[in-house]
């Protein structure tokens, strides 16, 4: 009886390269198509504001006359550079982010460092520690101008009533304490975000380190100082990020309490934009303000990727 025999047919040296060549064509482009149509509805989404709002800051463009933009040029721009009021601004914003910051963190330092120790009910401490951080904006509004009310606020009855303060002022209307009063709030509400990121940080540095420090005879101070912050720098410099981010363009901290007010006091370059835009009806003076804000936004990014992400590649 005959015998049937198949051989595979033999793959050549050529081929076998080809198929492989294929094959890892085939495993990069898979998580491209699997986040392409993502990535372009987020392109789309962001891309088209920013453009937009670029393309209308060259332009003499108002809600008082539609449809009749002409082009400016930088003259937006340079009325802009040309205005003491946009300095001050300017100035203000800086201040208002850099007060966030300092606020913020060191307060966010505290609380991390304080709950990555052991501590009763500290599952239930850190779960009250969110609430502020997940209360709407518009609430917190409603909330701190019910506290700070100068004829039926607890706050000033209370110092009132101890007699610590015989006639406290009007906060949200004496330009000398409206912006710290703001600031304070805004602590309130977002450093328990901070608190989080950082207390994140302190759980990823190993026990045997700070273990070896106490064996070394270091105190509490001196763990934190060269145990603690070089172990968490990645978080710190994430917070910083998303601190100074958010304060810079952080219109509802401050439109919702004073709209800018009093006199200006507490303006900064996102209300100055919406005024420009809503106020004034100049579309493409607030489009200048909008680029010179994500400028602002881009440059602090860059700063985080260069000093991190920088870092992190030098590590490997």
């Amino acid at each position: 009886m005959a015998t049937i025999t198949t051989e595979r047919p033999r793959t050549t040296p050529e081929q076998a390269a080809h198929a492989r060549k294929q094959r890892v064509r085939r495993q990069r482009l898979a998580p491209i198509l699997y986040i392409g149509p993502a990535f372009l509805a987020i392109a789309l989404i962001i891309g088209y504001p920013v453009f937009n709002a670029i393309g209308t800051s060259f332009l003499n463009a108002s809600l008082l006359a539609p449809g009749q933009d002409t082009f400016a040029g930088l003259d937006n721009f340079t009325a802009l550079f040309g205005d003491p009021t946009f300095w001050l601004v300017m100035g203000r914003t800086l201040t208002w982010a850099g007060a966030a910051l300092i606020v913020q963190v060191g307060l966010g330092l505290v609380i991390a460092n304080t709950l990555n120790k052991r501590l009763f009910a500290r599952g239930a401490v850190r779960t009250t520690l969110i609430v502020p951080w997940v209360v709407p904006t518009v609430l917190v509004a409603l909330i701190w101008r019910f506290l700070l009310d100068p004829v039926s606020g607890p706050i000033n009855g209370l110092l009132r009533d101890t007699g610590l303060w015989e006639n406290p002022p009007v906060w949200l209307a004496d330009t000398r304490f409206v912006l710290p009063v703001l600031v304070l709030i805004s602590a309130w509400k977002w450093t328990p975000f901070t608190a989080v990121i950082l207390l994140a940080g302190m759980q990823q540095i190993p026990p045997e380190q700070h273990e070896a420090a106490m064996m070394d005879g270091a105190n509490a101070w001196q763990r934190f100082r060269n145990v603690t912050v070089p172990g968490i720098r990645t978080s710190l410099a994430l917070v910083t990020l998303t601190t100074i981010s958010g304060a810079i363009n952080n219109f509802n901290g401050i439109w919702l309490f004073t709209r800018g007010g009093p006199v200006g006091a507490t303006e900064i370059l996102t209300t100055m934009a919406y005024r420009t835009a809503f106020i004034e009806f100049d579309f493409g003076r607030a489009a200048a303000i909008s680029v010179i804000i994500f400028v602002m936004m881009m440059a602090v990014a860059v700063v985080y990727f260069y000093v991190v992400e920088g870092r992190k590649g030098d590590k490997r």
